[in-house]
């Protein structure tokens, strides 16, 4: 009876437990993935007293890679990329669904611009409805050229530290414009010279025996058109002459107080006469070596009428889906190395336009494109290569090359990590430019002597400083 009776007590007691219990305040809750269901039991010889059943509801934490705080509440941005569509369509979609996602109520839409990009964006400014996020070539110098105009939004203030030390330090800062940053780097892409064996073969030279300097280039031109009756598709990089001439001639373009341009130095003199010599020669293309659209040499050497080709392993794509009969017959070289002993400076960024709306929803669709994760995954689709040190560590870069296209796999980390801007900050870089452009032109073309050509552009943009 006495056992009896202490069950009865015990029972009232655990029951009364539980019932405090279900009143007392809630525990905070983890967020998890999914819902979990917790079931309490309370046995008393072997007697079920009670069963609570408990749904415990996940709160959802913020998306790891949404790294910029304060975005704008219903931001609708306009994103423009430049020679993506349509190869890389899905790619892009998806990215811009998962930022959607890792930003709820920002609404992005895209546009890819090619041949007219530029004029189209220009036109765009003018308007005065030129996009939030822009996809700028930092090889062509269009992020420094933009943000001398006043056009692109400084980051400086815009991106946490945490941010800014994901990237490669040597490429978040090129193109540094008066001390402040205009640009996120996005893809990058290391120099070659893709080779046409086809045609090379014909000249009794081997691959191997591709210049390793810049001042090879003449003579190796000469050979060509000798046993092949083609000519070289040098390229001149017409938007950002002065910085071609630093990286090939060694020239020091501005005096280091920047109150007089320095660019009819012998350096420059030796360097824009090895191109009259060429032009004078008959070895290069005349209308490819000035074109401001970069795949005009490449069509013509993918057509196969030209032996080598200056570019990126990216590029390689097109050469594949426009001959493909050409692709066995590929061969990629290290792009020969100028007098300042640098081989280049970065490929793409992403910079936003100083004029937006929404700030910051624009500063994180920069972002998070060229985040680890999504910098990644565009590498493992094309020949590109990520600005973000942390995205090397995938197996993907560890793998031997099977394509030609990834033959600079294996030592593309080392290249990206030593990509510099040389240039120092060009006050009025477009208009110095253009009078460069003209200078150089009449130097090749119109038997101007370059010494004269390049003196008389230095006095004409020198009236530019103060």
């Amino acid at each position: 009876m006495k056992n009896k009776l202490f069950q009865v007590l015990f029972v009232m007691l655990v029951t009364a437990s539980l019932l405090l219990a279900a009143c007392a305040p809630a525990a905070p809750v983890t967020p998890a993935a999914t819902p979990q269901t917790i079931v309490q039991t309370v046995e008393v010889t072997k007697e079920v007293v009670q069963t609570q059943v408990v749904q415990v509801t996940p709160t959802p934490g913020q998306d790891p890679e949404a790294m910029i705080a304060g975005v704008e509440p219903n931001a609708e941005i306009t994103l423009w990329t430049f020679w993506l569509s349509p190869t890389f369509d899905a790619y892009i979609k998806d990215t811009i669904a998962s930022f959607q996602k890792a930003y709820p109520g920002v609404t992005v839409k895209w546009e890819d611009h090619q041949a007219t990009f530029q004029d189209d964006l220009k036109n765009a400014y003018a308007a005065g409805n030129a996009p939030d996020v822009i996809n700028l070539s930092i090889s062509e110098g269009w992020v420094g050229d933009y943000a001398t105009q006043g056009l692109l939004l400084p980051l400086d203030d815009q991106v946490p530290a945490a941010v800014k030390s994901t990237y490669f330090p040597n490429l978040w800062d090129q193109q540094v414009v008066q001390g402040k940053h205009y640009q996120f780097p996005w893809y990058q892409g290391i120099q070659v010279d893709l080779v046409n064996r086809q045609l090379f073969d014909q000249t009794g030279l081997k691959v191997a025996d591709f210049p390793k300097t810049i001042d090879g280039l003449p003579a190796l031109c000469k050979t060509i058109k000798e046993k092949t009756k083609t000519l070289c598709d040098i390229r001149l990089a017409v938007n950002d002459l002065l910085a071609q001439m630093a990286y090939e001639g060694g020239v020091k373009t501005i005096s280091a107080d920047g109150k007089a341009f320095t660019f009819d130095s012998k350096e420059a003199v030796d360097w824009l006469q090895m191109y009259v010599n060429m032009v004078k020669d008959g070895t290069v293309d005349k209308t490819v070596l000035v074109t401001d659209q970069d795949r005009v040499g490449l069509d013509l050497f993918t057509s196969g009428k030209a032996a080598f080709y200056n570019t990126g392993p990216n590029l390689i794509r097109e050469v594949r889906a426009n001959n493909p009969g050409m692709y066995g017959y590929l061969a990629v070289v290290p792009a020969p190395i100028g007098k300042s002993g640098v081989v280049g400076k970065g490929l793409m960024a992403l910079s936003v336009n100083s004029k937006t709306k929404f700030p910051k929803a624009s500063v994180a669709l920069a972002q998070y494109f060229s985040n680890a994760r999504n910098m990644l995954a565009f590498a493992k689709l094309v020949s590109v290569y990520p600005s973000t040190p942390l995205s090397y560590d995938d197996p993907f870069f560890a793998a031997a090359p099977v394509a030609i296209e990834d033959s600079a796999k294996p030592y593309a980390k080392d290249s990206v990590s030593k990509l510099a801007d040389i240039l120092p900050t060009i006050p009025h870089k477009a208009d110095v430019n253009n009078i460069v452009l003209q200078a150089v032109q009449s130097a090749l073309f119109n038997n101007v002597d370059p010494q004269k050509a390049l003196s008389d552009a230095v006095a004409q943009a020198n009236k530019l400083l103060p």
